[in-house]
């Protein structure tokens, strides 16, 4: 059971995720740059860390096979909100590192379908579950004339939601959530799909014109000389390690900061309009469609909720799965596919097979978002072709080919088909052989048996060219950790977070557990680990990427092959011990690691793609010797100043004066204690180690001393 699987419930509608950005390079962190006009900003300084989701609504159901509806006279739950339900505290935005940002986690959060609200058509009938926090995967730039940047940017987040409660009445207002609790009532198989963040930043110009245009609007003149700081301000650093587009300040938060600290309070609310509204930036081109919310920093979203069996993979669903087709002097157009097959009988013992494949995150757009195709925010159907499902019938020729693939199904190829199925079915397509598409003399039983033991693709076809975009493995295989990132603190013998991290890894034939398969687990390279992080979408042009993964003795895991049990899963255990300080010149605590898995098998693993993502990202926290008695001054004005930096939205607890640490004492240990996963929990980035932030919390046991 999963989300691939029935019965289950698609939403649709939009993000928030707002990180401060001022920790996305470790140059940041060094003591020596803690001047404003040094530190690169990047596009949002001033981040709160939250993520929310923004006007998600169900929009459709799917009992079972070919049961569905759209219709809320059908089933009620249509319509209602998705929502990230929380009193206190936002959900959080998590980078695992600034030498690691494609692992955006989500914490905190909880997900909840319908329930009673201000909305009339609101029903009581709900279920409410917390979301297991774990990063996005197979992030890649889907828009194919968009920026490279999280506006271009597209990923899935997949997870299970735990702790459910469920409001049903005795007779069930809606016949869906009547269903999934009676098939899963203990948690549930969450997958969504975000893109098209950002993609309408908001930049303010502080410059010469800019400056001179403000005394023409009758600033006066020692308000503006205040404001020529602003000019030496920069996002990131150029090609040439200097800094570029000077005076460009991202984001109505931070500008207003920078106002109220360097005009004060009274000149900031004064001039405040006419600052903002004279060195406002024109929007980026191209603008995106009038039907999405495009404020900044949001971005849209569609998922999937479905059942979950307990004791499976809590980040993955083991499926079979398509991979891009390299193309010689080409890009792909499109990324991973996850999909099961389903054989389905009647009460006659007639057999039928369904193809559930999860498109979501696989098929690039023309600019981001798939909500407007009429204006391009839409598939790019036009790059992509006609679409077609496969199977390569290796009875004919052995391998992926043209030749042999038997074409056993069509996609939806009309632009506003298309964008229903991405947003209305969560980009969820089940479809079963096509008897009319299979060549003469093949029978839909036989095309069947092939689509449950041959490798499927996804074929492109205009006037112009017949393409290969995703095909799978040749030998039916997938494999992937559940949980693939990781904190390990050395010394650390008990309780999560320790020294010794366990990774499971699943593997699948055709959609089968993968019994006594070996697989392989190798450490990667610091060389090939800066390679690796700077190419990312989320870390690169990064500025600073240097001393990773070193020492490469601090983690040790076994030299030799795990073997899959009959369930397909090995487990691979690492232990961590004290990496020291390998990045004290950047004074960036712990170090960063990536550890690379494939088949033992070289046959197989040399057939097979893995998606550049698919490792564990490990950030193993210094062993530190503290004083047995911690002040300020030998121990706490070594940690807690660098979060006022990295983090000006905290500015109010001036986290690098004693004065004011020792004044807020009470709000600030009680957001140190918090458990991880709670919203609440400080520093939002969960970058402190378990040993400093167990001396922080003695040091204001022990009264705050001087």
């Amino acid at each position: 059971m999963s989300y691939l699987t029935y019965p289950r419930l698609h939403f649709s509608g939009g993000f928030l995720a707002d990180p401060s950005t001022v920790n996305n390079t470790p140059d940041n962190y060094t003591d020596a740059n803690n001047d404003i006009a040094k530190l690169q900003l990047y596009w949002n300084p001033n981040g709160t860390g939250i993520f929310d989701l923004q006007n998600c609504l169900v929009t459709k159901v799917v009992y079972g096979p070919g049961d569905e509806t759209t219709d809320p006279a059908v089933d009620p739950v249509i319509g209602q909100p998705v929502i990230a339900a929380y009193a206190m505290a936002a959900p959080k935005l998590v980078d695992l590192d600034p030498d690691q940002q494609n692992t955006s986690e989500i914490w905190g959060l909880s997900l909840q379908v319908a329930g009673i609200s201000a909305n009339p058509a609101s029903i009581s009938d709900f279920v409410r579950g917390d979301y297991v926090a774990g990063s996005y995967n197979a992030v890649w730039a889907q828009a194919i004339n968009g920026p490279r940047s999280s506006g271009s940017g597209c990923g899935a987040y997949q997870s299970s939601l735990t702790n459910l409660s469920w409001t049903t009445a005795a007779k069930p207002q809606s016949k869906f959530l009547s269903l999934l609790q009676q098939q899963s009532p203990q948690q549930l198989s969450v997958n969504f799909v975000v893109n098209a963040h950002n993609n309408a930043p908001v930049i303010y110009l502080f410059n010469t014109d800019t400056l001179q245009t403000l005394v023409k609007k009758g600033v006066p003149a020692n308000i503006v000389d205040k404001l020529l700081p602003m000019t030496r301000y920069f996002m990131n650093l150029g090609s040439n390690g200097l800094p570029a587009k000077l005076g460009q300040v991202p984001t109505e938060s931070y500008v207003n900061n920078r106002l109220t600290i360097l005009l004060g309070q009274a000149d900031a609310d004064t001039y405040r309009a006419t600052i903002l509204a004279t060195t406002l930036a024109p929007p980026p081109s191209p603008v995106p469609p009038p039907n999405i919310n495009t404020t900044f920093p949001t971005g849209l979203l569609t998922g999937t909720i479905g059942p979950q069996a307990t004791a499976t993979p809590v980040f993955y669903t083991p499926s079979r799965m398509m991979a891009p087709i390299a193309m010689p002097n080409s890009n792909t157009q499109c990324n991973f596919a996850p999909f099961c097959t389903q054989v389905l009988s009647d009460s006659k013992d007639s057999k039928e097979v369904l193809i559930t494949v999860n498109l979501g995150n696989s098929l690039a757009t023309d600019k981001p978002g798939y909500n407007d195709p009429a204006q391009g925010f839409g598939v790019a159907l036009y790059a992509l072709g006609d679409l077609f499902l496969v199977y390569f019938d290796q009875s004919q020729e052995t391998g992926i080919s043209l030749n042999n693939a038997v074409t056993i199904a069509a996609l939806p190829n009309d632009p506003t088909q298309m964008a229903e199925l991405m947003t209305v079915s969560g980009g969820i397509l089940t479809v079963k052989v096509n008897p009319a598409l299979l060549p003469p003399g093949l029978t839909v039983q036989q095309a069947e048996q092939g689509v449950l033991t041959m490798p499927l693709g996804l074929v492109g076809k205009n006037t112009f060219f017949q393409i290969i975009w995703l095909a799978e493995n040749i030998h039916g295989y997938n494999l992937r950790a559940d949980q693939f990132v990781f904190r390990m603190n050395p010394g650390i013998t008990s309780g999560a977070n320790g020294e010794t991290a366990l990774v499971r890894l699943y593997a699948t034939k055709f959609g089968q557990p993968a019994a006594n398969i070996g697989l392989q687990a190798t450490l990667m390279s610091p060389e090939d680990s800066v390679k690796y992080t700077s190419n990312t979408m989320g870390t690169g042009g990064t500025s600073g990427l240097k001393n990773i993964a070193i020492p490469q003795s601090a983690l040790s895991f076994s030299a030799a092959p795990v073997l899959t049990n009959a369930q397909g899963m090995a487990e691979l255990k690492i232990v961590g011990t004290d990496p020291g300080f390998p990045r004290a010149s950047q004074n960036v605590d712990g170090q960063i690691y990536f550890v690379r898995y494939n088949f033992a098998d070289q046959t197989i693993a040399q057939s097979y793609t893995q998606h550049p993502d698919d490792l564990i990202s490990i950030l193993l926290f210094s062993q530190q010797t503290f004083p047995d008695s911690p002040t300020w001054d030998n121990c706490i004005q070594f940690i807690l100043p660098q979060y006022a930096k990295l983090y000006p939205i905290m500015g109010r607890f001036k986290l690098d004066d004693y004065a004011t640490v020792v004044q807020y004492a009470e709000p600030i240990r009680t957001v140190l204690a918090k458990p991880m996963d709670d919203a609440l929990h400080m520093p939002v980035i969960r970058d402190l180690s378990i040993q400093r932030t167990q001396i922080i919390l003695k040091w204001f046991d022990n009264k705050t001393p001087k």
